[in-house]
């Protein structure tokens, strides 16, 4: 079975994206929203992860987590940086999210119904982040690359 693998890149991806957050958080402080938007969807991927990572011990053990995405890359600050760095978030909340729909199947298949409730609630989140990423992107662009210097 690979799912203790899939499950554990997941976990990998998590914490990958929760770095990303942190790094945005940082990088663009002097974006009130932007910041404390970040650093409430860092803290819950954290969460996410913590959460799975106690799961696949407990009853998926022995994963890798080769497949996971590559890292978030060092967040800039700047409006174009911004742009960018929604982007780059956008890759891996898409990554996460698409990871989390597997899961939803695998777990309705082996009808671990923790694992199922989990894995819906998670994707419901993360269709909320990437509403958030895709929106700010947009109501963000405008002035990055007309107005900024």
């Amino acid at each position: 079975m690979q799912l203790p693998h899939y499950l554990a890149a997941l976990v990998t991806a998590e914490r990958r994206l929760a770095e990303g957050y942190e790094q945005v958080t940082r990088a663009h402080a002097g974006v009130a929203d932007v910041a404390l938007t970040s650093r409430s969807f860092a803290e819950a991927s954290r969460a996410r992860a913590d959460a799975l990572a106690a799961a696949c011990e407990d009853r998926y053990p022995g994963g890798t987590d080769e497949g996971a995405p590559a890292s978030f890359a060092a967040a800039q600050p700047g409006p174009l940086a911004l742009l960018s760095d929604l982007a780059e978030l956008a890759r891996l909340a898409g990554f996460v999210h698409t990871a989390w729909e597997v899961v939803v199947q695998a777990a309705s298949g082996l009808r671990d119904r923790d694992l199922l409730s989990e894995a819906q609630q998670n994707v419901s989140t993360l269709e909320t982040e990437a509403a958030w990423i895709d929106h700010k992107t947009k109501t963000e662009a405008a002035q990055a690359v007309l107005v900024a210097e």
